[in-house]
């Protein structure tokens, strides 16, 4: 009995970086990571995943000797959990960003209502896109490859290692950034350019009928149109996002050598 207990004390250093890098993960990943999920749940699982990985974790040479650096280290294993979080939080930002660009263009900006998940001030359009992405984030398991992700950069990058430093984020992030803006195009480009050919024709109308109240009518007119590109170009929309998601788990599993 003497010896397990002590089995277990010379573990909970290995048991502490684990949990710091599972709770780096599920601090941004964009389902259990949002506000509406409890802190206390996120804890208990954040504790049982780490629970469960801690005994097939070996214990590293350069162990922490003092609680000043097991905090030292914890924060390493944090920010790494946290930098492979926020690489699938920014396929979904892609998503916002263009709802937020067809909101403005359309004139539908002006209804903001309080994100749920995030408790901000954002549009509607904004919020419906990003209400999908969770919903296909979990149809196509992306939850479950994130978590798997940040299971085999036990294996790949061992616990206090060096292999992974300020590079690694700085490209994953640099090429999820960029990927998210071609995703926000992708999702805002039809409606653009729709909204664009509208504006031109109340130009145009407004020129020959002056009398006409073209703000009025405009603005209704902008808001329908948008409606109906939305939901015709719905599609395509879901489509970027799939595809953004699917290559920033690839850049990820590249990068950590999985």
């Amino acid at each position: 009995m003497p010896y397990e207990l002590l089995a277990t004390y010379l573990k909970l250093p290995v048991f502490a970086l684990v949990a710091s890098r599972l709770g780096g993960l599920l601090m941004f990943q964009p389902v259990l990571g949002a506000l509406a999920i409890p802190t206390r749940l996120r804890a208990m699982l954040i504790l049982g995943l780490a629970a469960m990985i801690t005994p097939f974790v070996a214990l590293p040479a350069n162990a922490p000797d003092t609680p000043l650096e097991l905090l030292l280290a914890m924060t390493t294993e944090v920010l790494l959990g946290g930098i492979i979080g926020l690489a699938g939080v920014i396929a979904f930002l892609g998503l916002q960003w263009g709802g937020l660009l067809v909101a403005m263009e359309s004139g539908l900006a002006f209804g903001r209502v309080v994100n749920p998940t995030t408790e901000e001030d954002e549009t509607v359009v904004g919020i419906f896109y990003l209400q999908m992405a969770v919903v296909l984030f979990l149809v196509v398991g992306g939850h479950r490859a994130l978590v798997a992700a940040c299971l085999d950069t036990f294996e790949a990058i061992p616990l206090l290692s060096d292999r992974c430093g300020s590079a690694f984020g700085a490209d994953l992030l640099l090429q999820a950034l960029v990927l998210s803006g071609h995703v926000a195009f992708r999702v805002a480009a039809p409606a653009l350019i729709a909204l664009f050919l509208v504006n031109l024709a109340m130009g145009f109308i407004s020129r020959t009928m002056p009398q006409l109240n073209i703000l009025a009518v405009g603005f209704s007119l902008k808001s329908m149109i948008a409606f109906l590109v939305m939901a015709v170009s719905l599609p395509s929309a879901t489509g970027a996002f799939v595809d953004a998601t699917q290559m920033i788990y690839g850049w990820l599993n590249e990068l950590i050598g999985v």
